[in-house]
């Protein structure tokens, strides 16, 4: 389970982390660009862009952040 005290948990694979979690996650890539990413246990990823970066230069960091914003998947 991803459960971090702020909510946010940096990685450096998303993919990796979220692949056997339940729930839809708000993932932001190093670059800033914002998507949306809904997990089903044993089921492909649905990922979904939901905002492009404010800033286009070169990335600070090569972390991803992930944020849980519902746990439980419809």
């Amino acid at each position: 389970m991803i459960e971090i005290v702020n909510g946010t948990v940096e990685v450096l694979n998303p993919a990796e982390i979220l692949r056997n979690q339940d729930g839809v996650f708000e993932v932001t890539s190093p670059y800033g660009h914002v998507f949306r990413v809904t997990c089903r246990r044993g089921a492909k990823m649905s990922v979904r862009e939901i905002s492009e970066p404010q800033r286009v230069s070169a990335a600070e960091s090569v972390t991803w952040r992930i944020k849980r914003v519902a746990r439980a998947v419809a």
